[in-house]
């Protein structure tokens, strides 16, 4: 399938766009194929020729989202001699729009979530900062390392589970609170 044709792209947003409003009301195991179908206006055919499951589609958009998040998690600049503070608020600025790109799925996931997501979220960010700081800091890999990450990756997750369930509080507002965290904690690392 070419996932670069726009029929094939509509129509795959359409699914998604209807398991979302699906996961608004219902468990993912409650929802069935000709719900999504019928949300989406498609038929069984089309859903069956990008999806094998109503699962697959779930895990896609999960994947989509969490791999969005991954890259937005990425350095932006080689080594720890390069960070300022405009670099530091354009890091925070990538992590605040990956988050957005993916919120109203974040927000159905967090809605119903039951610990195992903010985990999987914790997690994510953890492997990312650690396996990004080795090479960065050109630092070894310890338990005080591990630990300080483990903090930071906790605390970050819960900004962003609390900010995207949490509409009061802007993006931009969301980014400027973001970068005074990262600020606090990007240049300072346990030795």
């Amino acid at each position: 399938m070419n996932f670069t044709d726009l029929r094939v792209q509509r129509t795959r947003e359409q699914l998604q766009n209807a398991l979302l409003t699906l996961l608004e009301t219902k468990e993912l195991k409650k929802i069935t194929v000709k719900e999504i179908c019928d949300e989406a206006g498609i038929s069984r055919n089309a859903f069956y020729q990008h999806f094998g499951y109503k699962e697959d589609l779930y895990d896609n958009m999960v994947t989509r989202a969490t791999e969005r998040i991954r890259g937005a998690l990425a350095p932006i600049v080689p080594d720890i001699t390069a960070i300022k503070q405009d670099t530091i608020d354009i890091y925070a600025k990538g992590i605040i729009d990956a988050i957005c790109e993916v919120r109203e799925l974040l927000y159905v996931m967090l809605k119903r979530d039951d610990g195992l997501f903010m985990r999987q979220l914790t997690d994510l960010i953890f492997d990312q900062f650690l396996t990004n700081a080795l090479p960065f800091f050109n630092t070894e890999d310890t338990e005080e390392l591990r630990l300080y990450y483990e903090f930071l990756a906790a605390g970050i997750a819960a900004f962003i589970i609390k900010w995207i369930l949490n509409d009061t509080v802007t993006k931009d507002k969301a980014q400027t609170l973001l970068s005074d965290i990262l600020r606090q904690t990007s240049t300072q690392i346990p030795q």
